[in-house]
């Protein structure tokens, strides 16, 4: 047997830790308990992804044919997430990325991410456990290709379309003809996808022992998130500042998503938002009255409510400082697009090491707070009807 040698860098706050790992450690030991062992300090993003994935596996590592989830790297056909312009928010898209991927399961293809839309997705996030880097395909080969995209809001028979042969049609034979398939959409096909008759046989493989009714994206969303990805160095970097300044003390997070305002002029619009900064500062006011050194971590597409929550606890808040962007709807002449992208993650992550968390009515901050560890523990929603936070 070959040795190798894997030079890790682990970044932390105090300066940058080198690592040496030989390949027949990786080959020894299983793959999570190796991983777990690589960051020691518990106050770096790292190290606290790595427990997570640690916890996750051996929640549903005795139910799944977690083998299986490994996707199918040396497969010739392929089926890939595309986003090339419109497609959605990043809790948008992660919905799309985790359906194309179970697609890509069943199918048995290789899985890949195309997104340079708004900018590089590898210069915010990377490859975890799964490799999903995009190769393009040396089309001298003559490889057939099918291009699906249930984006455009005008195509909404496509949108039913597929939608429709992802429940109930033999979608694996449909598609058997195609090299390379790439799927544009936000939809959650997951849940259908994993109850058709069809690809029964495939789905009991990579379910094992859970039950199909616990099989959704809602459930298997945090163990597919940090199996698909780890973020880059960039966006590590910011979420350890704030681990670092939380460290012993409770982290209670405020996502406060307001729509189109001058910080985010291209954004829709939505009503009854108004008065969501004060409700929850006054919902955290009280709530904080019984937490002893308490720290606010406040997130949102409005500069001016970032400051107004930032000016009301002086001394125990903190945010993420950066280009305020929906990475959907902004303006492309901006040269702080990728920076924007990196805050945008960067603030995903912390939304999920939180104690405490306060939320707006966004797929964004939805799917962060599945990542913590009792996603449904102290999570309290503004509700723009009643104007009040609500429990979770």
């Amino acid at each position: 047997m070959r040795w190798y040698r894997i030079l890790i860098a682990i970044i932390g706050m105090s300066g940058v830790f080198i690592l040496f790992i030989s390949m027949t450690d990786f080959i020894r030991k299983p793959l999570f308990q190796v991983q777990t062992s690589i960051a020691s300090n518990q106050w770096t993003l790292l190290s606290r992804n790595n427990q997570r994935l640690s916890k996750l596996y051996k929640k549903y590592g005795s139910l799944l044919n977690v083998t299986a989830f490994k996707t199918n790297d040396l497969s010739d056909k392929t089926m890939i997430y595309s986003c090339q312009s419109f497609c959605g928010g990043w809790g948008d898209r992660l919905r799309g990325i985790l359906s194309v991927y179970i697609l890509a399961l069943l199918t048995n293809r290789h899985f890949m991410i195309d997104m340079n839309y708004p900018c590089d997705i590898l210069k915010v996030i990377q490859p975890n456990i799964v490799n999903w880097t995009y190769v393009k395909s040396n089309q001298s080969n003559n490889r057939t290709r099918l291009n699906i995209n249930t984006m455009p809001s005008w195509q909404k028979a496509i949108r039913n379309e597929i939608a429709n042969r992802i429940k109930s049609q033999d979608f694996v034979q449909i598609w058997s003809s195609y090299d390379d398939i790439f799927i544009s959409t936000n939809s959650d096909y997951m849940t259908s996808a994993l109850r058709n008759i069809f690809v029964s046989n495939q789905t009991r493989k990579l379910l094992g022992q859970l039950p199909l009714s616990q099989a959704t994206m809602q459930t298997l969303f945090a163990f597919l998130f940090e199996l698909l990805f780890t973020p880059s160095i960039s966006v590590r970097n910011r979420v350890d500042t704030i681990l670092a300044t939380s460290r012993h003390r409770h982290l209670i997070c405020l996502h406060i998503r307001i729509g189109k305002n001058p910080a985010n002029p291209w954004d829709y619009a939505f009503k009854g938002r108004e008065n969501t900064t004060e409700t929850m500062l006054d919902f955290t006011d009280n709530y904080l009255s019984n937490k002893s050194s308490p720290l606010v971590f406040v997130t949102s597409d409005s500069g001016h409510d970032i400051a107004n929550v930032l000016h009301h606890y002086p001394n125990s808040s903190m945010t993420i400082v950066g280009p305020i962007l929906h990475i959907d709807r902004f303006d492309r002449r901006s040269s702080t697009i990728c920076d924007g992208f990196i805050k945008v993650l960067a603030d995903f992550y912390v939304l999920g090491e939180c104690q405490t968390s306060l939320l707006s009515n966004s797929g964004f901050s939805s799917w962060a707070n599945r990542r913590r560890e009792n996603p449904n523990q102290e999570l309290y929603f503004y509700n723009e009807k009643l104007r009040q936070m609500r429990k979770g």
